[in-house]
């Protein structure tokens, strides 16, 4: 790595469970979440080059100014407590989906946290960087350490780390994007029943088997979004419907959804299939136990 450049893998996510209850007194609602790291196969790309001003570039654009960009955000938010303007030009390789509920922003944003405190020699370990990733949004201090978490508050407090399971996955993003904050409001206009724990997909998690994980998979939001954008209904049907499909969820507020498969073929298979069928965008994966990494040879 050049004392002045570094190029980080910010890997996709999936809500193996998630479980929204009521509203907080600060306006967000209480979260309980369990959180799954992609590997390489959905994932971006983070470059941060030493320069004179802070800059900002997502290559394809997403539509997103740079100082609206939460890359930007954490930057600045991290110059402000390491004292440190922070000079860098960012290149952002977008290959996740934008707001398909992969929290390919918040694993972004993380990675640019991460490149910063290398660059600039600080710990990203340090309880200061997690409050910066905490300010950012509730998924981004996941990705500072990846691989396979409970989470409750707003989502943003780790309870615990868990072994990450073999799983065989496909995602899907049918192209009707759905914005969270809209996800949560027909959330709050739906009667909703008593959310259960976390304990059947914690069990299933410990057990490692794949069978057991998607009989485990919950997600409350996942009505909201077939509500918001009826082309993540159509795509979760696609999936129950596939030969090799052991479970399918919704991934966080949506629009992506995936599945569990019952091997690596399956998965390839019917991504192939949902992109060329369907022309949605498809990727086979896998569960990872890893979080922001870096790249070598950028």
């Amino acid at each position: 790595m050049a004392a002045d450049h570094i190029a980080l893998l910010a890997p996709a996510k999936v809500n193996l469970f998630l479980a929204v209850g009521a509203r907080r007194s600060d306006g967000y609602h209480e979260v309980v979440t369990i959180l799954q790291a992609l590997d390489e196969r959905v994932a971006d790309v983070v470059e941060l080059t030493a320069a004179d001003s802070l800059s900002v570039i997502c290559d394809p654009d997403i539509g997103v100014t740079a100082e609206e960009n939460l890359v930007h955000r954490a930057l600045v938010r991290l110059g402000e407590i390491a004292g440190r303007a922070p000079e860098f030009s960012v290149l952002v390789h977008k290959r996740v989906p934008a707001a398909g509920g992969l929290g390919g922003a918040s694993s972004d944003a993380a990675a640019a946290l991460v490149g910063a405190c290398r660059l600039w020699g600080l710990d990203e370990t340090a309880a200061e960087v997690t409050d910066v990733a905490k300010s950012l949004g509730a998924d981004v201090p996941f990705f500072l350490g990846g691989g396979t978490a409970l989470y409750d508050g707003r989502g943003d407090s780790l309870v615990r780390r868990m072994n990450t399971p073999e799983l065989a996955l496909v995602i899907i993003n049918p192209g009707e994007p759905v914005p969270t904050p809209a996800a949560y409001a027909a959330f709050d206009r739906q009667l909703q029943d008593a959310a259960p724990d976390a304990s059947a997909m914690i069990d299933a998690i410990r057990s490692g088997d794949p069978e057991a994980v998607s009989a485990a998979l919950y997600n409350n939001l996942a009505p909201a979004a077939c509500t918001l954008a009826p082309a993540v209904n159509e795509a979760l049907h696609f999936l129950s419907q596939s030969e090799g499909i052991l479970g399918s969820l919704v991934s966080g507020s949506g629009s992506s959804v995936f599945g569990i498969c019952e091997n690596t073929e399956h998965a390839r298979t019917i991504a192939r299939l949902a992109a060329v069928r369907d022309g949605w965008w498809a990727s086979a994966t896998s569960a990872s136990a890893g979080g922001i990494t870096e790249v070598e040879g950028r």
